[in-house]
């Protein structure tokens, strides 16, 4: 119509409404318009203002769309959900028994995380305050998670503890995007998480290994230092005293991922 104002045929298309609806929502003041000077009848519909009422609505029913998405501790039901994605990603002999991770969660119910759809589970994470002298042999594939005894599992509140970061793992699906956004959805979630963490307890020390391109990628952006490199640098250990330091790498890496929640 002009470079101030939409047609009513424009704003149908901004909005997704009918003209039924458009001429009604005007009517009842609930979309902006203003009249040419000395006329009572017809309506201008001002483009800054359509255009703002639209992201707003686009903005809502994102939000609203994924609302359904809950990140929560793990209950007994999540664990098992979560072993059944794991064993179906990487085979029964690469991931942790169902019952070692109930007896983990005895000792410390506070190590899983999962981010739910409807009440299943799509993805899930977890941050283990382990001994120190377990982390290191975990690095060199020495031994698995599946091998950490019950006696290296501390409690957030012990004093100077070190953290390992065990899994951040997405249930895949035919949909590569979905899957790339909720990865990015469990892997901010879980970031928050780690910082909340580290600004409640005396944590010393975060260990995390990168045993994919993109894993390693990550860990090397938010500021860890490799310190343990195998298999032609398929497999890499990472190391960081204090989460807090890479802040603005860290917060940078939050923004990009923004638009996924």
């Amino acid at each position: 119509m002009s470079d101030q104002y939409y047609t009513v045929e424009e704003v149908m298309k901004k909005l997704g409404k009918s003209r039924s609806t458009v001429l009604r929502d005007a009517k009842a003041g609930l979309i902006p318009f203003e009249r040419e000077k000395g006329k009572t009848k017809g309506r201008l519909y001002p483009k800054q203002a359509i255009d703002a009422l639209a992201e707003i609505q686009r903005k809502k029913k994102k939000d609203k769309n994924t609302s359904r998405l809950i990140f929560s501790p793990s209950t007994p039901n999540d664990l098992w959900a979560e072993v059944t994605i794991g064993r179906d990603l990487y085979g029964e002999d690469d991931i942790v028994p169902y019952k070692y991770l109930l007896e983990w969660r005895e000792i410390n119910d506070g190590i899983y995380m999962s981010l739910k759809e409807e009440g299943n589970v799509v993805a899930y994470s977890s941050l283990m305050p382990l001994e120190e002298d377990i982390i290191r042999p975990l690095l060199l594939d020495k031994i698995r998670e599946r091998d950490i005894p019950l006696t290296a599992i501390r409690q957030w509140t012990d004093p100077r503890i070190s953290v390992y970061v065990a899994s951040i793992t997405v249930k895949p699906t035919e949909n590569l995007l979905i899957n790339r956004e909720k990865g990015l959805l469990i892997l901010r979630h879980t970031l928050k998480w780690a910082l909340s963490m580290d600004r409640q307890f005396d944590i010393k020390n975060w260990y995390g290994i990168g045993a994919t391109k993109e894993g390693q990628r990550v860990f090397e952006r938010l500021g860890f230092t490799e310190i343990i490199s195998l298999y032609d640098g398929e497999r890499k250990g990472y190391y960081i005293d204090d989460v807090k330091r890479p802040v603005k790498l860290i917060n940078q890496l939050l923004q990009e991922m923004h638009p996924t929640e």
